[in-house]
């Protein structure tokens, strides 16, 4: 049985980009390896909207929102983080885990955040040094208005890190334009690799934030990371590298705008799958929606754990629930990164034939329907 994930990351890895990473190993300070970085670093800007340099290090998601933290910031400084799930509470318990003083702009799980509720939380508390935010929240689905925080603070000395973690690719994002001033993001989502590698961008502003900050850091050391650039600090993780050099060959050769087109594509047709058979869309309008994964409430009498256990068991496919008080409750279908809409045909076959095990009254093909009906529609000429 085939193991596949719908998962918001990690993701499927596309057999070229697996035949890539099992290349032989080179050596990190190789003039192999200093071609390598160079194309990789001249690859990586324009996927952040950046003309400043984007710095890889060989860490997880979290541990590059860890080290924004770490170099930016010194203990007791006030900060303010915009939080409307998970990982926006996990920006607040690193923020306090490094003594700073955290105002939090908390909006609802399943709600995207009203920038003039955190323009109004600066106004209250001028003396802030940075703001916090997820761009593709994915303990929900929502997405946040990062283009406008960013404007709110284009003028002042607050430096605006945003978690793209999963938003970055699935969705546009121009850093320097929108006055954003540490992007970070990761290499399970859409750059279609195995979990290992993060990604840092910083603006002018956030160095002077780094150069005031008093907070001790080594190998989580902004300074370091410029002063070895190009190369790596310490050693990099290799294999993940010659993956993410193939990564960058394949965005390229899709184009950003048709990646971002098809993750379009792939929501709407997730979300009216989800809809015709009987489940309630998670995000409701005015609120914005990630193309990153589709969420949604399962029908009456539908116990989503019990339906996730028998995806795996029964199917092989991995997917994920809702966490803390959504736990049971809550279904999200990952489709980021190389999925496309034969995937997505596959991934609602599995869930139909499991809620009809589990007893969930339908016409079954009409969520698969929905997906090949979208597909059709949004790109007629598309071909594999």
């Amino acid at each position: 049985m085939k193991l596949r994930l719908a998962t918001p990351g990690p993701t499927e890895v596309p057999q070229r980009l697996l035949l890539a990473g099992a290349r032989e190993i080179i050596h990190h300070r190789s003039p192999e390896m200093e071609a390598l970085i160079r194309e990789i670093n001249e690859g990586l800007p324009p996927l952040f909207g950046t003309d400043h340099p984007v710095y890889t290090i060989a860490t997880s998601g979290t541990g590059a929102m860890e080290a924004a933290v770490a170099n930016c910031f010194s203990a007791t400084d006030e900060v303010l983080v915009v939080s409307n799930g998970y990982f926006g509470e996990r920006f607040q318990a690193i923020c306090r885990n490094y003594g700073l003083t955290v105002h939090v702009v908390e909006s609802e799980w399943g709600t995207s955040v009203d920038p003039q509720r955190v323009a109004k939380a600066y106004a209250q508390h001028p003396g802030i040094r940075g703001v916090f935010v997820v761009y593709s929240e994915t303990s929900t689905g929502a997405l946040n208005d990062v283009q406008a925080i960013g404007q709110i603070f284009r003028d002042t000395d607050v430096v605006v890190v945003v978690d793209a973690i999963s938003g970055l690719l699935a969705h546009p994002l121009l850093m320097d334009e929108w006055g954003l001033d540490v992007v970070l993001a990761a290499s399970h989502k859409g750059f279609m690799l195995p979990p290992g590698l993060a990604f840092i961008a910083l603006s002018d502003k956030a160095w002077t934030a780094v150069e005031r900050s008093s907070g001790p850091t080594y190998y989580w050391s902004f300074e370091r990371l410029r002063h070895f650039y190009p190369m790596s600090s310490s050693s990099p993780a290799v294999s993940l590298l010659l993956g993410l050099h193939e990564s960058l060959k394949m965005l390229a050769e899709e184009g950003l705008p048709a990646f971002q087109k098809r993750h379009a594509a792939l929501g709407r047709a997730a979300e009216r799958a989800l809809l015709a058979l009987g489940f309630t869309t998670f995000i409701q309008p005015p609120h914005s929606r990630s193309h990153v994964i589709t969420s949604a409430l399962a029908p009456e009498g539908i116990d989503t754990s019990q339906l996730l256990k028998t995806l795996s068991t029964q199917y092989g496919l991995t997917m994920t629930g809702g966490q803390a008080h959504l736990k049971g409750k809550l279904i999200r279908v990952g489709h980021v990164g190389a999925a496309d809409a034969l995937d997505l045909c596959a991934v609602f076959g599995a869930l139909e034939m499991s809620l009809l095990a589990l007893g969930h009254r339908f016409t079954p093909g009409i969520g698969v329907g929905e997906v090949v009906r979208t597909f059709h529609e949004s790109v007629p000429s598309t071909k594999r």
